[in-house]
Formats: C-alpha cells, structure tokens, sequence
C-alpha cells in the first residue's frame, strides 16, 4: 500500500497509548484537516463511510478515534473491530495496534502468540515499534521460544530507525553479553544513541558509565550533564549520584552542566513513544 502518513501525538487513555492518523488519497484529506484542527466529529464523519466501504487507512484512523474516544465514545472493542479490518488488508501500523492490543487485553483477550504474529506482519512491513514489540516477546519468551539473540536482531531493527527504546535495550544486552558479545564499549554506544533520543533510562545509565568510566572514558562533568538530564525526568538513582557528584566539581563547571542540559532538552524532548502501549 502507497500510504502516506501524517502522524499526531499520541495520547494515553485506559492505559493504551495509540497514534495519530494517516490518509490516502484526497478522500480522507478533509478527515485528516478536520482531524488537525481538533474537530474529531468532523474527521469521524469523514472516515466513517470510507472505512465502511473497505478502505485501510479509514479503518485504522476510525480505530484510532475510538481508541482515544475523539469524536465518539471511548470504546476499545470498536477499536480493536475496525484496526483488525485495516491490518487484514495490510495496513503495517493496524497490524502493530492489534499486536499491542492481543498484548495487553485492549479491547480484545490477551494472547502472546496473536500479538507475536501481528507484530511480525508489521515488522517485515519496516514498522520500529512492532519490531521493538517483536523483540521484546523474543527476550521475554513471551508467545515464542525464548531466543535473545533474536530478540537482538529485532531490536537492531528498531533501533536502525532510531527508536530509543530499541538503542537503550541494545545496550542493555550488550552490556550483560547477552544474545550478542559482551562489549562495555559498544554498549556505551547505544546507550549514548538512546540519551541524544531523550531516553531518560539511557541519560541515566550514560551518566553512571561517565562516572565509573566503565566502557567510556572517566568524565564527572560528562556523568554530571547526563545525571541531570535524567534526575529532570524522574530518574531517582540518577538525583541521589549527581547529588553526590556536585562536590567533586567546581560552581563554575556545576553552572555550565546545567546550562548545557537545558540547551539540550530545549533541542531534545524527552523521548515518548506515542504508539506504545504502557
């Protein structure tokens, strides 16, 4: 399907987290302006008889407003109904919401082994966040055989389109040398990748490696920067070790972190996945 997307941010309602709408063709191009200007009622009557006569794109963009209850009631098994029409017609971003949803019981029964065949469709489809789903089912042993070195390979996917979760859980297995070679060093690169995302896991990790000098080099200004970051999203462990940390530096070099972590987040939001389900 030649589909072109406008993506949304996403919103989290009974836990789900979906995202934006997409359009082919002119027909659908009055829902999506109607969509953008937060006239939800307009975009359902728009997408509504389009997906009653079949069409993918308003299918997956009806069961994403009944998913988020824009324009209609909040109802997750007319959501889950209409995002399994679109992902049966291939629609890649349809088949993900469905494996999220045989995932997690939305709107429908949970069931590891749909939601690993859903998220395979849309994985060999080039679709991140089911890849990531994918790998994370692999790791897991959730539905599928345990294999982490799968798992891996699934998340290199994910994380070859720059999806932070992806960079940050490829740190993690190359750290403990888990499905792949133990590697200090290359862990430390991904997780770099997933901080210069907003990954607030990975800012927090990147400051311990910093401050350890485990797999990177030593660097307290450097550890101080990213423990920043990551205490400015919740990051608990990260609060108590830059705490300890500011006595180790000077005011001067404490002023300059802290003024170099607000330049960075104003260029960088904190990394949030509309399209997962937490």
């Amino acid at each position: 399907m030649d589909a072109k997307s406008i993506m949304t941010t996403g919103a989290c309602l009974l836990g789900m987290c979906v995202p934006g709408i997409g359009a082919t063709g002119a027909d659908l191009s009055a829902g999506v302006k109607a969509y953008e200007k937060g006239d939800y009622i307009a975009a359902y009557r728009v997408f509504k008889p389009a997906a009653e006569r079949g069409q993918a794109d308003a299918q997956f963009n009806l069961g994403v407003l009944y998913a988020r209850g824009q324009g209609v009631e909040n109802d997750p098994e007319e959501a889950f109904k209409w995002l399994r029409l679109a992902a049966d017609q291939g629609q890649a971003q349809a088949q993900f919401m469905v494996g999220q949803m045989r995932e997690k019981g939305f709107g429908v029964a949970p069931n590891y082994a749909e939601a690993q065949r859903w998220y395979q469709l849309a994985a060999e489809s080039g679709n991140p966040d089911a890849a990531n789903g994918l790998a994370e089912l692999y790791e897991e042993g959730f539905g599928v055989t345990k294999d982490v070195t799968r798992a891996y390979q699934w998340y290199k996917m994910a994380a070859d389109q720059g999806l932070s979760e992806a960079e940050f859980r490829l740190g993690v297995l190359t750290e403990l040398g888990r499905g792949v070679t133990k590697d200090d060093a290359a862990a430390a690169k991904w997780y770099l990748k997933a901080a210069d995302h907003g990954n607030p896991l990975a800012e927090s990790r990147v400051g311990f490696m910093y401050l350890s000098g485990k797999g990177i080099a030593q660097d307290n200004l450097k550890a101080y920067f990213w423990l920043t970051l990551a205490t400015k999203q919740n990051r608990r462990e990260a609060e108590r070790a830059r705490a300890e940390l500011i006595s180790k530096l000077s005011a001067d070099a404490v002023t300059k972190a802290e003024v170099d972590a607000a330049q960075f987040r104003a260029r960088v939001a904190p990394a949030h996945n509309p399209n997962t389900i937490h």
